[in-house]
């Protein structure tokens, strides 16, 4: 609870029109974000809260939040690679199901933004074992995401960096192919619906996908390809 008030505190800080006829101060967001750290350190001395749904669910909004804030970005940091030894520790990846599931989706699109960020790799080495042909519309628009934690690691300066010009093409082209492979098994839902322009001038033509799911990163990883 304190986790969720924190983060809410603070988007609507960020946001003071959201809710006009309160003060939108950040201090109240740091108080909350306080005593969940306080509360996750003394319930980090039992075992069972360890591998517990809570611990996931609170760690992931807890990094939340310091995405966010922007002022902490070594904490960020720091519990970004906390929840991914509690994942780990679990075996908790993309195909866990349930909460687990969705916490490491949740975790893996924060990570991917802080590793382009700091021109690093992703913490996460999960290989998918399911194949395009067995996933929902819903499966295929997260693993767009997955595809982007690559792309993100091909770009870092680890792997920019390391001289191999040979290596680096076939790294190119495996991702060109996955990236390939994703595309041709996109279902109906993906498809932009007619929309018109309110501006002949716009330099980049508006694109509606509903649901939006469908539309916010899988879109967007075609439109660059091509």
């Amino acid at each position: 609870m304190k986790a969720i008030l924190a983060l809410s505190a603070r988007h609507i800080s960020l946001n003071p029109g959201l809710v006009a006829e309160q003060p939108n101060d950040r201090n109240d967001a740091l108080q909350y974000y306080n005593e969940t750290l306080h509360y996750l350190s003394k319930a980090m001395q039992y075992e069972s809260y360890k591998t517990s749904l809570e611990l996931l669910a609170t760690a992931l909004i807890v990094s939340t939040y310091e995405m966010l804030d922007g002022s902490g970005n070594k904490d960020w940091e720091r519990h970004l690679q906390g929840v991914f030894w509690i994942q780990r520790s679990q075996v908790i990846h993309g195909d866990s199901k349930g909460l687990k599931q969705a916490v490491w989706w949740a975790w893996l699109c924060q990570d991917v933004w802080a590793a382009f960020q700091e021109k690093r790799k992703t913490f996460t080495f999960w290989k998918p074992a399911r194949t395009f042909a067995d996933m929902s519309p819903y499966e295929l628009a997260s693993r767009a995401v997955y595809i982007m934690a690559k792309v993100v690691n091909y770009c870092s300066r680890e792997e920019s960096e390391a001289g191999d010009l040979a290596l680096r093409i076939e790294n190119a082209s495996r991702l060109q192919d996955m990236l390939d492979e994703w595309e041709r098994y996109l279902t109906t839902e993906f498809t932009p619906l007619p929309y018109k322009s309110e501006s002949e001038h716009d330099v980049f033509q508006p694109i509606w996908i509903h649901t939006p799911a469908f539309g916010e990163s899988p879109s967007r990883l075609v439109t660059s390809k091509h």
